[in-house]
């Protein structure tokens, strides 16, 4: 998937919510990011043992003014939004805290 077409999902997912806000009071406008391709951490947690996947996604928002906060991502193939965070302080990469659907789903719950 090209930047384009990353970008022409967004532009399509945000038309008519661009005032929409959040708890942290951004509207969604406000969080939106040229699109980047970026790692994240997919973390499983099954009988007390971790599993760590290194995942690409698109990095599309994020929260302003916070090196910590909550990041807006895509999967790869444009089906789903969902958010990451920073994880362990030995994290190499975001931790991908779950998938949301939409963007703005995705965005309300930050």
């Amino acid at each position: 998937m090209t930047i384009e077409e990353v970008g022409a999902i967004v532009f399509e997912q945000s038309t008519g919510s661009l005032t929409v806000t959040n708890d942290p009071r951004m509207n969604l406008e406000q969080a939106l990011v040229p699109p980047e391709r970026i790692s994240v951490i997919s973390r499983h947690v099954k009988d007390g043992r971790v599993r760590d996947k290194e995942i690409f996604v698109w990095l599309v928002g994020k929260e302003k003014n916070r090196t910590d906060g909550y990041k807006i991502v895509m999967r790869e193939d444009g089906l789903q939004f969902g958010l990451a965070s920073n994880g362990f302080p030995h994290d190499r990469y975001p931790v991908l805290a779950g998938w949301y659907g939409g963007l703005v789903s995705a965005f309300l719950s930050m």
